[in-house]
């Protein structure tokens, strides 16, 4: 009898060392995530201060854009998960230089989960965005010739 309650709680042991093992490691996946949208942003914001536009056709934008729809995807996967949430607002916050801050990051996130526009991004069609995006850039440029 005392080897089964020796067997039990060696197995109570190891069943809840694992769960902290699990939910550790989503909380650094949603962390991480948080981080690269948050760096995503923090590119996006640059370039739309700097030139009152998202210029599609510029690598970095395109990058940036898919990297903040790809954390978007994974945020909406787990938006019912408050840890989730709270990991991917923490790196938000961490990698944003400043622009998302404790104060506006729930506002943020909600906002975030609420754009439709932004589950249609992928890797597949913001190239086409981008190409289509291109062609039309080097049409203007002949007709302004």
């Amino acid at each position: 009898m005392k080897r089964l309650g020796i067997l039990i709680m060696c197995f109570a042991t190891l069943a809840m060392t694992s769960c902290s093992i699990f939910n550790s490691s989503s909380n650094s996946v949603a962390k991480a995530s948080g981080q690269a949208c948050g760096t995503a942003v923090q590119g996006l914001y640059g370039t739309y201060k700097g030139t009152g536009n998202i210029d599609l056709s510029n690598p970095t934008t395109l990058n940036n854009a898919l990297a903040l729809a790809t954390s978007y995807a994974n945020l909406k996967q787990n938006k019912d998960n408050a840890d989730y949430r709270k990991a991917f607002t923490a790196g938000l916050i961490a990698s944003s230089a400043g622009l998302i801050t404790s104060s506006n990051a729930a506002a943020f996130v909600d906002k975030m989960l609420s754009s439709a526009g932004l589950t249609n991004i992928n890797s597949q069609n913001i190239a086409q965005t981008a190409a289509t995006a291109s062609a039309i850039v080097n049409l203007l440029k002949v007709v302004k010739q």
